[in-house]
Parts: C-alpha cells; structure tokens; sequence
C-alpha cells in the first residue's frame, strides 16, 4: 500500500463530498465517540429529504441499503462529508474519521459503498466533456469497476440495483450521439423508457442539471482511509484531464467502434480486464508519479485478489 497523502495537487480547483457506508456498529453509539471527538460530525437521520443541509458538517445517518433495525435501534449506516477540497486539514479529518469509525468497531460488508460526488461547475466546454466521459466509459468501464473495488475482489451484491454498469449499454450507440444538442442528458436519462447516467447507475448525473454535481457510484465501501483518497483522487483527476480536454475525441470514436466489432459481449459478461488498457488511461489522467503508484498499486492488488478459475 502506499503512502496515504496530505495534497493531490488540485489545491481547491474542485468541490466534492463522499459517502462512508458502514456496518456492525448502532449509530446512536457512534455518535456518542464523535460527540467526544472534535470532529465536526452531526447525527442527522434523513438529512438528505429535509431541504436545509449545509453539508458544512459531516452527517451521520441511516442508509437504505445498510441500515438494519436490531432493538429499536439503527445498526450500520453512513457517513455524508461536508464540502470537501484537496486542502491537508481535510485529508487528516478524513482519517481521523476513518480511525474513529474502525475504533467504534465499523466494518465493511458486501452491501456497503463509498460514493464521490464533485462538482463540475468550472466545465466549460460541456459536449466535449460528457463525450468523453462516456466514450471512457465505455471503453475502460471493466478496468474502472475494477479498481474502485478497492480492498478486494468483490462485487458488491447491490451494485445491479444501484451501480448499474453502462458499457454494455453504451457502446452499441454512443458514436451517434449528437453531444451539442441541449437535451443531451435528458435523453441520456430517458433512453427507451430505461434511462442512463440515473441514481441507480455506477455513474449518477441526475442532479447535474440543477446542482452541477456527477456522483460516482461504483466505489465498494472501505474504512480505509488510502483507498478512500485513492477513489477521490482518481474521480477527481479523470473529470481534470476530460476539462482540460486531454483525449482525442475521434480515436476516443475509432476506440469505440473497434470495441463495437470484436466480441466485448463476451469481455463484460466475463468481467475480463486489460492491464495495458488501465495503465494507458492512468497514465493521461495522472498529474504526478504519485498518482500512477497509487492508482496501479490499487488496481494491482485487487487483480490479485480475484479468484482463479
């Protein structure tokens, strides 16, 4: 594992917030040790439906997914981040969390996720960025879910119902997307009656028209504070090189239809990776030697974790 850092470089380019879903611990017992802590942690059941959340705190709260009711009382939840920014008090508040949430005796189950949210407001060239994004999708969406698994070779049983893959999806029609249309997402959203880029998808840009804000979902959940950062780290840097347009839209589209020719059926359905393809993208999204150690090391040690057949 490397080093757990105290910058990424992004200084306070972007907004974002995370999700820690956890288990094995009440939330009222939890909230007493970050009441004793100087941590700015609020428990706030259903903070998300009242309408007045700040997100100036850390929000300690049920979740649907996690959550079981055990004596009347809430076992395993989540933790919602303030407004985040790559600043050091922010990184050791992080851990601090993370140390305090393992002290409790918090663990991870295979129904737990760790979401990332940032804010895109500063995108100024919007068709070229959300192409990108989905063609990148589309592409390296197996090498992606890959590393976001974090700790171990696992998918998460939830991730059908609430981290759907897009790939299989997209590559059959990307290519002839009209990405300057004004109702772009929309349609994305409500393509035949299924929709895509939804809250229910590993990528969520429902709330992109009002609040500017993509939310990444594949993430599985981790109480580990280098995989956590790892997983900001790599959300933040891939929307950095889409805004500062480092990739080649017409090969990015050349890509894509040699994928749509060969059998990548067959690839998604087996969830076969390709370690040349995760370096390549690593390598265009990285803005130090730093993050390619981490983000290597990261998707390395979860390739080595899968199950042999």
């Amino acid at each position: 594992m490397t080093k757990y850092r105290y910058s990424i470089g992004l200084d306070d380019k972007y907004l974002f917030g995370t999700e820690l879903e956890f288990t094995n611990v009440y939330l009222d017992d939890i909230s007493k040790l970050f009441r004793e802590s100087p941590l700015p942690v609020r428990y706030a059941l259903h903070h998300k439906s009242t309408g007045f959340t700040k997100y100036d705190e850390w929000y300690l709260d049920m979740d649907s997914t996690v959550t079981k009711r055990k004596e009347g009382r809430f076992f395993g939840g989540e933790l919602s981040s303030r407004i985040l920014t790559d600043k050091k008090e922010i990184w050791i508040e992080l851990k601090d969390i993370c140390y305090l949430l393992r002290k409790a005796g918090a663990t991870i189950n295979d129904t737990c996720s760790n979401h990332i949210r940032v804010n895109l407001s500063c995108i100024k060239n919007e068709p070229y960025f959300f192409e990108v994004l989905s063609k990148i999708i589309a592409l390296y969406e197996m090498e992606i879910k890959s590393f976001y698994m974090g700790d171990d070779y696992l998918t998460r049983s939830t991730s059908f119902d609430y981290a759907r893959l897009l790939s299989g999806y997209l590559i059959e029609y990307i290519n002839n997307v009209n990405f300057y249309d004004p109702d772009c997402l929309y349609q994305f959203r409500h393509y035949r009656g299924v929709g895509y880029f939804t809250r229910r998808d590993a990528i969520n840009l429902q709330d992109y028209d009002q609040k500017k804000l993509m939310e990444v979902r594949y993430a599985n959940g981790s109480l580990n504070e280098k995989i956590i950062q790892n997983n900001i780290n790599f959300t933040l840097k891939l929307v950095d090189a889409i805004q500062r347009e480092l990739f080649d839209t017409i090969e990015l589209s050349r890509e894509v239809n040699r994928l749509k020719e060969s059998d990548w059926y067959f690839r998604d359905l087996f969830e076969e990776t390709s370690y040349n393809n995760f370096e390549r993208l690593v390598k265009n999204i990285s803005t130090s030697s730093e993050d390619v150690d981490d983000f290597m090391s990261q998707y390395e040690n979860v390739l080595s974790k899968r199950p042999r057949l």
